[in-house]
């Protein structure tokens, strides 16, 4: 697929947008969630995205603590902003100056697909069957979209930060343009579960995904935003994320269309 005018991205973009503020209802009024706890190794792996994030942060409060003047009310109060900032630098560290986030991904992908898949189901009203070794193929999948995704990211930033490292007076092109790459193949890491419903292959997902940047852009900002909240974030953000891509994708794009054409054609001939 060719890119698409900016005008359609960024009509994708608020589209997507939309579609992530009416996931949460969507989850609840549908129980998304039904047949997720029956894959114990989901809710090891949540405890282990919670416990790492958790701990990480924990270190940051108990420093924070160490170092706070709590019979000072006026100095406690003025160190709370340096806490909070200090847990901003932190996450931001964690997350997005290495590998981290696509390792919350790989930890979180059960979920994920789980989630798409069962999105899918609901707006397209087919049921669709799926057995463990379905299951195993996403996580072997998403392992390989994390490594590419992570490869092109560090390509795509460091071609910026040479570009633009001398020629940037104003400072401000280098890292908003490093930022929109990072939100792209994190989006993209959410998007290709949708495409995988649909069979599709990791190059031509990545493909596909020229023709929908602003779906991926707009879960890459929300991702982003939600990482950085301590805890729960990572992991709420992230099947937020699965369900209002899954939404966003059944309006926009055609691929149920086809398959439901496919399948048309098929019982013709049988």
């Amino acid at each position: 697929m060719q890119f698409r005018p900016i005008p359609e991205y960024i009509d994708q973009f608020r589209t997507a947008t939309q579609s992530l503020v009416k996931s949460v209802p969507f989850i609840r009024e549908h129980k998304v969630w039904k047949g997720l706890l029956q894959y114990g190794w989901v809710m090891r792996g949540l405890l282990i995205v919670g416990g790492l994030l958790g701990f990480k942060f924990f270190t940051v409060v108990m420093g924070w603590m160490g170092r706070a003047d709590v019979d000072d009310p006026i100095a406690a109060l003025s160190s709370m902003g340096v806490l909070a900032m200090d847990v901003f630098h932190e996450g931001y560290d964690l997350l997005f100056s290495s590998s981290s986030k696509y390792i919350v991904l790989i930890l979180l992908e059960i979920v994920i697909f789980h989630f798409a898949r069962k999105t899918l189901e609901i707006l397209s009203g087919q049921p669709s069957q799926s057995s463990f070794k379905d299951f195993v193929e996403a996580q072997i999948r998403m392992i390989k979209i994390a490594f590419v995704s992570w490869i092109l990211e560090n390509i795509a930033t460091n071609m910026i930060a040479f570009a633009f490292g001398m020629f940037d007076p104003i400072g401000v092109l280098e890292p908003t343009l490093i930022f929109a790459v990072q939100c792209f193949f994190l989006g993209f890491a959410i998007l290709d579960n949708y495409h995988e419903q649909f069979e599709m292959s990791i190059k031509d997902s990545l493909q596909y995904s020229k023709g929908y940047i602003g779906v991926a852009m707009a879960a890459g900002i929300f991702l982003y935003v939600a990482m950085l909240i301590p805890g729960i974030g990572s992991v709420a953000g992230t099947l937020i994320a699965a369900v209002g891509v899954s939404i966003a994708m059944f309006k926009l794009s055609d691929l149920h269309l086809l398959e439901k054409d496919l399948e048309m054609k098929l019982d013709d001939y049988v």
